[in-house]
């Protein structure tokens, strides 16, 4: 009787564990865009001598999670990245309108359009690019393909602003991510 209840148990354990890892693979949305976003980041931040690519990865994760590797993350948000830079993190966030770049990241589109594209952008731009790239991250992992798209789209609990400029700061990107994780958990927020 105890070896049936003890196998009953493993069963229901295992089976939901096995569901969920077969459908999550690591070439999740989240996982693709964090692995760009990851690319954006050695590349604006590589310096000819000094290459990063030893200091660690911006996103870790696995086939469920993934997320902003926070010691790399604050080791680098006091670095300026180029103009280019924004080209290609538009590319990889995966975002629906231009516009909503200048407004994820404050930028002025006419001043940014005057730049060089090797010009440093004020260190600022660099913090809100990686908090930014976190949360579009997470919004994939919630909302897969339409993540980006929930970014940008206004909400009740952000006093009708989207997410995505609901987060220009630290703390209305904490507001942003408490939202996923109860959209996601089923929680209150």
């Amino acid at each position: 009787m105890l070896l049936a209840l003890q196998l009953q148990l493993q069963l229901c354990y295992v089976v939901p564990m096995t569901a969920t890892n077969t459908n999550l693979a690591p070439t999740s949305v989240a996982g693709v865009m964090a692995k760009a976003f990851d690319g954006v980041f050695v590349h604006a931040f590589s310096r000819g001598d000094d290459d990063i690519r030893g200091a660690g990865t911006f996103f870790h994760g696995s086939e469920t999670t993934w997320g902003l590797n926070r010691g790399v993350a604050a080791r680098y948000a006091s670095w300026s990245v180029p103009a280019r830079s924004l080209d290609e993190w538009f590319e990889a966030s995966r975002l629906p309108r231009k516009k909503d770049l200048f407004t994820a990241l404050c930028v002025n589109p006419s001043t940014l359009s005057r730049m060089r594209p090797e010009a440093p952008l004020e260190p600022g731009v660099t913090e809100r690019l990686l908090r930014q790239s976190d949360l579009l991250v997470r919004a994939a992992e919630v909302f897969g393909d339409q993540g980006p798209t929930w970014m940008t789209k206004p909400h009740p609990l952000l006093d009708g602003k989207t997410p995505i400029e609901f987060a220009t700061n630290e703390y209305g990107g904490e507001k942003v991510r408490s939202i996923l994780n109860a959209i996601e958990h089923g929680g209150v927020v």
